[in-house]
């Protein structure tokens, strides 16, 4: 045969040349944030840039590098930002960008152990480390998984299947007569979509889920979750499981866990706990107490690419119960020559994923890096900054919080004398674009137990300092006050 087509592959001078060329852009989109907005300045050029067809000759590797710094960079938005505090995303540190670099030029598929003994121990001890740092047993198992979304449905099919008294693999959601009961799934009211989301996949439907009301605190109260368990069981369905939330994405409200577990225990129930935001803060000093009870939970899903600072994507689900991963998932298929058992694993067996990258890497190298201790401190700056955050709108006049705080995240309103109804709701969404708009930070909404929005502010950010959150709490009040000024509806 002829030789193959050239261009595929580069030798260690190509390889070091290019690299270096790429490490430069990855410094420049790393640092120097105060020259650096948050968000990009035309969101819309993105729609115009990234059109066409593919090219039919190679473009050169210096011009491709090129094209990112002229058009990626500036259309990009950088969670990395010191003043992005949008929704729940950590900053991911330099460590970890490194690490997922390493970890691609490995390219190894971690669901076989005869093809990745490295990635699947280091990933095996890096679940070990996340279950110490939790309270979790060291004989508890788990995987890592896209993120909070993925662990959480995960888990469900683990409590499905766990606590369905037929095979709920081999003969589905009907059971065995085709007539089986209605399982029930029991969360807070402010739960993250993905449990409903859970149910619906694993065919089980969104009514399985259970929305407990919660307490002025945002909290699921207990009280009328045993009063639903019990008008359940009368009816004659299935109660399976209480998913308790450790932060939730609106306030980031904590369960009360400690209540949870003690009726999950008593109503044979199993109990999971959403920890893809709050899991983490029980390594702070400042960690409210009902948090650190989740080490006696069934299962807890986490994520690294929030509070440990993990580039995307890295989440974790923890399971008490060794065994129970496999029981939902394992195929055997007889195409995949599987692991002998014992310390050796194969992860496509835990978990929905045959081809899955090495998602712990980067953690792995992380937690080395920064150890236990560091985490537990920048964690704990970022609650007491987010405290310093909330003290700062009670000062500020025609501001008000509007939920209370209990980790990192800060809900506040817009409130300036003479404008309320339709065009003070309003107001709220047009601070939060305006801030946008003028680069100053990004912020996003919640949605509070009245139905009124509220200006909301997440710190999970190693890079955020108390100028960051001055500057975001001036802007808000200053630009209500300036577009509330403007309104002909005052």
């Amino acid at each position: 045969m002829e030789d193959p087509p050239s261009g595929f592959d580069w030798d260690e001078k190509a390889w070091r040349e290019a690299g270096e060329r790429v490490l430069r852009l990855v410094a420049a989109a790393s640092t120097n944030w105060e020259s650096r907005r948050p968000s990009p300045e035309h969101p819309d050029d993105a729609l115009t840039l990234f059109t066409g067809p593919p090219p039919q000759d190679g473009v050169a590797f210096e011009e491709l590098v090129n094209r990112i710094e002229r058009e990626v960079l500036p259309t990009s938005a950088y969670n990395g930002h010191p003043r992005w505090l949008a929704y729940i995303m950590g900053a991911p540190t330099p460590v970890s960008v490194l690490g997922d670099l390493i970890a691609s030029s490995l390219n190894q598929n971690s669901g076989l152990w005869r093809v990745t003994p490295s990635s699947t121990a280091i990933e095996i001890q890096t679940l070990g480390w996340i279950a110490e740092m939790l309270g979790f047993p060291s004989a508890a198992e788990g995987i890592f998984l896209s993120g909070g979304q993925m662990a959480n449905i995960v888990a469900h099919a683990v409590i499905r299947d766990a606590k369905s008294p037929w095979d709920m693999r081999n003969l589905g959601i009907r059971g065995p007569e085709g007539n089986a009961q209605q399982l029930r799934i029991y969360a807070s009211s402010e739960l993250h979509y993905c449990h409903e989301q859970a149910a619906e996949l694993l065919g089980m439907g969104r009514q399985a889920v259970r929305k407990v009301p919660v307490d002025e605190n945002y909290r699921m109260r207990v009280d009328s979750l045993s009063q639903m368990i019990a008008e359940d069981r009368a009816r004659g369905d299935l109660p399976i499981a209480i998913v308790g939330t450790a932060g939730t994405p609106g306030t980031g409200a904590i369960d009360p866990i400690p209540e949870l577990i003690g009726l999950a225990r008593q109503e044979d129930l199993w109990l999971h706990i959403d920890g893809a935001y709050g899991a983490f803060a029980t390594l702070a000093e400042s960690c409210p107490a009902a948090l650190r009870a989740l080490a006696d939970a069934d299962s807890v899903a986490c994520d690294p690419h929030k509070w440990l600072f993990a580039a995307i994507d890295a989440a974790v689900l923890l399971v008490r119960e060794p065994g129970r991963l496999e029981r939902s998932f394992a195929f055997h298929a007889s195409y995949l020559e599987t692991a002998d058992r014992g310390a050796r694993v194969d992860f496509l067996e835990r978990g929905p994923e045959n081809s899955r990258p090495q998602r712990g890497f980067k953690v792995w190298l992380s937690i080395q890096a920064f150890g236990r201790d560091g985490y537990a401190a920048m964690i704990d700056y970022n609650i007491r900054l987010a405290a310093y955050l909330e003290e700062l709108v009670r000062e500020t006049p025609e501001l008000v919080l509007a939920a209370p705080r209990e980790l990192s995240i800060v809900c506040w309103r817009v409130e300036p004398e003479g404008i309320g109804g339709l065009a003070l709701e309003e107001l709220q969404t047009d601070v939060i674009k305006e801030i946008e708009r003028q680069g100053i930070a990004m912020i996003s909404n919640a949605r509070l137990r009245d139905g009124r929005t509220a200006l909301r502010a997440c710190i999970t950010n190693f890079r955020t300092r108390v100028e960051d959150v001055e500057t975001i709490v001036r802007a808000s009040a200053e630009i209500g006050a300036e577009l509330a000024g403007k309104s002909p509806r005052r």
